[in-house]
Parts: structure tokens; sequence; C-alpha cells
């Protein structure tokens, strides 16, 4: 068996460093081009994020600017609800007090006819007594008198009527005059004043005497009944 025969090389030293340097630079180059690839993709990433925000700031920004347009048109909605109920209250009350007003017109207007027309009794009457509470007073009230008589006159019947007032007391008639107004009447005369109550008196009863010269011509006596004020 032969052997085999030596090959001699010359030395290279710097061979192996070429290649170390060789291979540093292409891991360098690696490196660096993984490092800009993912810088780009990371961009690439933020740009979309940034859009993206800036979509959902405008969205929002819609949304708020609608939300307020659709809170201030429910806020809207019930200021007119609530005036509407309101004006609807205000209007069926209004209503209502011009049904009772038309009604008791047309009962005054009948009483009236039956008076002129003389249908009604030919003597000299009170006919009625209405009183009511002062709205501004508590202790006040308002009263209203009707006269009436039936004669066919030429000339009116005179004289004054006086209204006394009297209270309840402790087994004693207590009673003080409150007004005087003139009689002048041909078919119907209407009284109207206010009765003022002080802080201790208690109302009794009303005495409306008509008197003609030293003529007593009518005195009548109403209890004290106060009918209520028509709602407002």
């Amino acid at each position: 068996m032969l052997d085999r025969p030596y090959i001699i090389h010359h030395r290279r030293p710097y061979r192996c460093l070429l290649v170390i340097l060789l291979s540093l630079a292409l891991g360098v180059v690696a490196v660096w081009y993984w490092g800009q690839q993912w810088r780009a993709q990371q961009l690439e990433k933020l740009t979309a994020l940034q859009a993206q925000h800036q979509q959902l700031l405008q969205e929002n920004q819609r949304l708020s600017e609608q939300n307020l347009a659709l809170s201030t048109q429910v806020e809207d909605n019930k200021q007119r609800d609530a005036m509407r109920e309101a004006t609807d209250s205000q209007l069926e009350a209004e209503l209502q007090a011009m049904q009772e007003q038309v009604i008791a017109l047309n009962k005054e207007l009948l009483f009236y006819q039956n008076i002129t027309q003389g249908n009604a009794s030919s003597k000299l009457q009170v006919r009625e007594l209405l009183l009511r509470p002062a709205d501004a007073d508590p202790s006040a009230f308002l009263y209203r008198i009707v006269l009436t008589q039936g004669k066919r006159i030429t000339k009116p019947i005179a004289g004054e009527v006086l209204l006394t007032l009297n209270l309840k007391g402790d087994g004693e008639a207590h009673s003080r005059l409150l007004e005087k107004h003139d009689l002048s009447i041909r078919h119907v005369q209407v009284l109207e004043g206010t009765v003022k109550l002080t802080e201790n008196e208690q109302a009794e009863s009303l005495r409306v005497l008509l008197r003609q010269e030293d003529k007593t011509l009518i005195d009548k006596t109403f209890e004290w009944e106060v009918t209520p004020s028509p709602a407002p």
C-alpha cells in the first residue's frame, strides 16, 4: 500500500480574519435589515392606530353632539308637554268656571225676566243673600243682596237698607251695624259689599232692615252661610 503524498500549502494568515470579518459584516447587515423591517412594521401599525384613534375621536365627537341634540330635544319636548298640560288644565278650569258663570247668569236673567214681566210676587222682598270668602283676606267676606218688587210703579221706592251683623256670644246677644245702603228700587236692586270680622268675632247671622223714614218695610235675618269661591 502506497502512502499518500504530502501537499505543502503556503500559509495564509489573513484568510481566517477575513472570513470572520465577512461573517460579522453579514451579521450586522442582517440585524440592520431586520431592524429596519421591524421599525417599518411598527411605524405602519402606529400610523394605523393613529388613524383609528382619530376616527374614534371623530365618531365620539359626532355621538356627543348627537346625544346633546337629543337631550335638548327631549328637554324641549318635556317643557312643551308640561306647558301643554298646564295650558290644558288652565283652559279646562276656565271653561268650567265660565260654564258655571253662564248657568248662574242664566238663572239670574230668568229671575229678572220673571220680575220685570210680573210673574213673581208683587211684594217688596229680600230675595237672597250670597256670602263668599274674599280671596285676599281670610277674615273678609263678600256679600250680595238682591231686593225685588213686582208692583207697577212710576217712581222707585226710596229709603235706606241697614245691615247688622249678629255675633255668637256666651248666652248674650252681640251685634254691630255694618253698613247702610240707599234704597231705590223699581223692580230689582242688588247691594254688594264686604264684611270684615275681627280676630275674636264669630258671625251667626246677618240682619237686613229696609226702612222708609221711620217706617220699617222689611226686617229679615239670614243665617251666616258662606258659599265657597269658584275654582280659579
